[in-house]
């Protein structure tokens, strides 16, 4: 049962953070005006998708990151609540700043909130707390239920507990990041009352060739499969699965080549389920000083991709577009893509989604750009699609910002689709996706051009 609330102040003297008034926001991508989207963590009630997520402010608050809360019942409409759970704005305080955890129910229907509390002027730097809410939009926090990292593990790298319902059973799991012997793994503890947590051990290794830590894990059952994903901190930064046919595993990379269906212009992607259908939900980095010659940072816009199962257990990215919104058909055997010539042109402040048919005009390579210096490229023959910050006749020498892999296989065709709002340009080919935030795309035209 949930503890009972009565005003806004709890005997413990713990303040509740009261719901406050949604903001609408119509937007493939969203996020509030004024701050910025890291690590959602989705949760479908049976009627909505509630999104929380880590709201980076950017301000000079000595604390940092509380949760948010955008609800959607279609991805394109949202109701936006800010820090609907807070940080503590003091120096020493465990939760100086909140980390990624995850929103559930109860069998009783009472909400759970479990979430990192970090801070990098203690020791251990993070531990597991624990809030309820009756509506998940006003928490009460539990710091009585707070854990820390068991000894088989690194207590300054111990966060982004998953918490689910274990199949066929009255307990549930929660699934950590942590670090064992040098190397990242996802440790797996388990309780009963959604207070007392047990360490059962290493679920899931590293298995990279690296060392990095698996950030944000999540676990979903999709059509009779157990995929596991994950976050590597560095080397790709892209977002990972494994494949099992029980909960408990083994979880293993399937034969193909790529095991992500987006490059590192998409991160902390977490999976879930709604209305039988499947979602990776993360964000798109904003760039340092809003400037595309700057590297990518933390934190951006809300994004998504809705993901089906091909005939392998591959997970496959598919754009989803909207029947509501306008969608253009580019023809390949148009004569502007016929040669290398001036190509197709769509300006600057036109949104939307476009799809072009590469089967036609027997198109190896297309180049997208925006102005001299910003190229996306599909490479048909390379198997390849990669975004420059360059200019073009520098890219043959130049390291991609972006890159995803195509299959070597096509299995059938499909037509490129870009969709474009504002300075966000999403590509989906076969079954990849290559996302990213393009600053020149507010100012300057999309322009296709047949590149071979």
């Amino acid at each position: 049962a949930l503890p009972l609330v009565a005003g806004s102040l709890l005997a413990g003297g713990l303040w509740l953070k009261e719901a406050s008034t949604s903001e609408r926001i119509v937007s493939r991508f969203p996020r509030n005006s004024e701050t910025f989207v890291g690590d959602p963590m989705p949760y479908f009630d049976g009627k909505k998708m509630a999104i929380y997520y880590l709201e980076d402010h950017r301000d000079a608050a000595i604390g940092f990151h509380p949760f948010s809360l955008l609800t959607t019942e279609n991805f394109r409409e949202y109701n936006h609540f800010s820090e609907v759970l807070p940080y503590v704005n003091e120096v020493r305080d465990p939760e100086r700043a909140l980390g990624t955890g995850t929103v559930m129910q109860d069998q009783a229907g009472g909400y759970h909130c479990f979430y990192t509390a970090h801070n990098g002027e203690l020791s251990p730097k993070e531990r597991i707390m624990h809030a309820v809410s009756r509506d998940g939009k006003t928490w009460q926090k539990l710091p009585e239920d707070t854990f820390l990292a068991s000894e088989d593990y690194e207590g300054d790298d111990f966060r982004d507990p998953f918490v689910m319902q274990a199949p066929e059973s009255d307990e549930y799991w929660m699934l950590l990041t942590t670090r064992q012997k040098g190397t990242g793994v996802i440790a797996k503890y388990v309780s009963r009352d959604l207070k007392n947590w047990e360490d059962q051990g290493v679920f899931f290794v590293n298995d990279f060739g690296n060392d990095s830590n698996l950030e944000c894990p999540s676990l979903v059952n999709f059509e009779d499969r157990w995929y596991l994903a994950f976050s590597d901190q560095w080397d790709k930064r892209v977002v990972h699965y494994r494949v099992a046919k029980k909960a408990t595993g083994p979880f293993e990379p399937l034969a193909e080549e790529v095991d992500h269906v987006d490059g590192a212009g998409f991160y902390a992607g977490r999976l879930v389920t709604m209305k039988e259908q499947l979602y990776l939900v993360g964000w798109i980095p904003t760039k340092e000083r809003s400037d595309d010659n700057f590297a990518y940072n933390w934190a951006g816009n809300l994004a998504w991709h809705r993901l089906k199962v091909n005939g392998a257990a591959n997970l496959v990215a598919c754009p989803d577009l909207d029947s509501t919104n306008e969608v253009e058909t580019l023809k390949a055997g148009d004569a502007r893509l016929a040669t290398d010539g001036a190509g197709i042109t769509i300006p600057a402040e036109k949104s939307g989604s476009y799809e072009l048919d590469l089967v036609a005009g027997g198109i190896e390579k297309l180049i997208i750009s925006f102005g001299k210096s910003n190229h996306l490229v599909v490479d048909r023959k390379a198997s390849r699609m990669a975004y420059y910050n360059t200019f073009e006749d520098q890219i043959a020498d130049s390291k991609a910002i972006t890159e995803m892999f195509l299959p070597q296989i096509i299995e059938q065709e499909s037509p490129l689709t870009i969709v474009k709002e504002g300075e966000i340009i999403q590509l989906y080919y076969q079954g990849r996706a290559l996302s990213n935030r393009i600053y020149a795309a507010k100012t300057q035209p999309l322009v296709i051009r047949r590149n071979n």
